[in-house]
C-alpha cells in the first residue's frame, strides 16, 4: 500500500503563461511550490528588457502528499499532474536542488570546444555534471537532460570548468 502521508515533489502542468499566477496562489495557501525562473533579455523595436520567465514553460513543482495533490487540481489554470505509465511523476529533492543551481549561474564557454562535444564540469557547484555542448542564440551552452520530466536544461559554462569527454573507442 502506498504511503499517502509522505510528501513528494509532483509536477503540475498548467495553461500557458499561468505558471507565476499558480505559483503565487499555491504559496498564499502555504503549499510548498517551486517555479524555476530564468533571466532572459527580450528585444522590442524600441527597447530591451530583462525578464524572469519560467525555465520549464507550463510546469510548476509542488511538494505535497499523494492525498493533498488531488485538491490542487481545483486551482484555476492547473490542467493536470504529469504522469508516466499511469503513475504520478515525481522529482527527487536532489533534482530540485540541481534545477535551483541552474537558476543562479551564468558562465562563459571555452571557445576550442565545438557544438556536439560531450563534456563534463570539473569544478564549481556543477562538478561532475555531464552533457552535450550546443549553440543557442549564438552562445555555446551545456545541455543536460532530466529523465524524470523528459525535459532539458542548459547553462553557459566557464571554459576553465569544462573538459571534453573523450570516447576511448576513438583511439583504436
Amino acid at each position: 500500500m502506498e504511503n499517502t502521508s509522505k510528501s513528494n515533489w509532483y509536477i503540475v502542468y498548467t495553461f500557458p503563461n499561468l505558471e507565476k499566477k499558480i505559483y503565487n496562489e499555491l504559496t498564499k495557501k502555504k503549499i510548498k511550490a517551486y517555479l524555476p525562473l530564468q533571466n532572459v533579455i527580450r528585444q522590442w523595436s524600441d527597447r530591451k528588457k530583462e525578464l524572469k520567465v519560467p525555465m520549464f514553460p507550463n510546469y510548476v513543482f509542488i511538494n505535497s502528499t499523494e492525498r493533498e495533490r488531488f485538491s490542487l487540481l481545483k486551482i484555476g489554470g492547473v490542467l493536470k499532474f504529469i504522469t508516466f505509465e499511469g503513475k504520478p511523476a515525481m522529482m527527487s529533492e536532489d533534482e530540485i536542488l540541481n534545477i535551483m543551481k541552474f537558476e543562479t549561474m551564468i558562465f562563459e564557454v571555452e571557445s576550442s570546444l565545438v557544438s556536439g562535444d560531450e563534456v563534463i564540469i570539473i569544478d564549481g557547484p556543477f562538478t561532475g555534471l555531464q552533457g552535450k555542448l550546443f549553440i543557442k542564440r549564438g552562445k555555446e551552452r551545456l545541455g543536460v537532460h532530466l529523465n524524470s520530466i523528459n525535459q532539458s536544461l542548459s547553462i553557459e559554462v566557464c571554459s576553465t570548468s569544462l573538459r571534453k569527454i573523450v570516447n576511448r573507442n576513438s583511439y583504436n
